[in-house]
Order: C-alpha cells, then structure tokens, then sequence
C-alpha cells in the first residue's frame, strides 16, 4: 500500500510539472504574441507600413497557445462543466471515469489526426512568413498529447481515489474538489 501511494505521489507530482512547463510555455506565448500584434500596429498606424508575417504568424501562435492551454485546464478540472445531474446520483467518480475514458478516445483521434493534418502541411508553405505549415499544424497533436496525458493523470486519479487521502496531491488534483464559479 505505501509503495502504491509513493508511486501516486510521484505521478502527481509529474503531472504538476508537466502542466506548470506547459502553462509557462502557453504564457511566453502570450507575451511573444502581444509584442508581435504591438509592433505591427506601431509599424502600421505610426510608420505607415505593417510587418508582412506579424498576422500570420500570431495567428499560429494563438492557435499554440489555445491548444496547450487546453491541456492546463483540463488538468486543472477548469473546464465549463454542469454536474447537476451527476452530483446527486452517488455515482460521481465512476461517471467521471466514464467521461475521463470518452475524453481519452477524442485525445487520441486529435493525435492521430493531427500527426495526418501536419504531415499535410510539410508540402505547404505559408504565404506571408514563408514557414511550412507543419510548424503551425504540429500543434494540434501536440496538445493533444498533452491533454491525453493530463487525462491518464485524471483517470489514474479517479480510479485510485487516493485525492482524498493523499497528503502530497496539488491542490485542485482530488477527484472530490469541487469547482464552482465562487471559489475561483
């Protein structure tokens, strides 16, 4: 049993990096991005002339961030859900599991079909910043990897539910915490 229990720990805690690198990396995203927009619209409305690829490629990094940030919240149970329904129905980690096995199944298809999506874009360039679209298109697996990760951690959680004994889970990591709009 405590062999088990060091064995969670340490996958919590690896979930926790993993999703603290991955969000730190969706926030320099942001940053980078906000420079970009804020230097094409200096060079557009102050110099008189915009920079050819500031649109295209914020636009790429927007969709980088959109997608791995998808992954943070889901690790961070954030996304919009209504548990009405199965908050009274004294069932709630094995429909979470279910949701959590559904989950997994698109997260693969993401991949799958988005290693297809970015090999297609290998024999694309775009037009404006002259990069293959694969660099682009690469993000819709990596996030899902990303989110099929965040979602083995989730149903690895749920079907020990050691969250609610585990001194050393995250904060927000238990299958019991409950998110609602007033905490946060």
């Amino acid at each position: 049993m405590e062999g088990r229990l060091k064995i969670l720990g340490k996958l919590r805690r690896l979930g926790h990096s993993v999703n603290t690198i991955v969000g730190n990396a969706t926030v320099v995203l942001f940053v980078v991005m906000t420079l970009i927009v804020w230097a094409q619209i200096f060079f557009r409305f102050i110099l008189g002339d915009g920079i050819v690829w500031a649109e295209e490629i914020a636009k790429y990094m927007m969709v980088w961030m959109a997608l791995l940030g998808a992954s943070v919240v889901y690790a961070e149970q954030g996304h919009i859900s209504i548990d009405f329904f199965i908050a009274n129905s004294g069932r709630v980690r094995w429909i979470k599991m279910v949701h959590t096995l559904l989950a997994t199944v698109l997260f693969i298809v993401l991949i799958v079909c988005g290693i297809k999506y970015a090999q297609l874009g290998q024999r694309l360039i775009s037009p404006a910043s002259g990069i293959r679209k694969f660099w682009p298109y690469l993000a819709i697996p990596a996030g899902g990897v990303f989110l099929l990760f965040q979602s083995g951690m989730r149903f690895i959680d749920l079907f020990t539910a050691a969250g609610d004994n585990d001194p050393e889970a995250p904060a927000g990591d238990s299958p019991s915490t409950e998110r609602r709009g007033t905490q946060q």
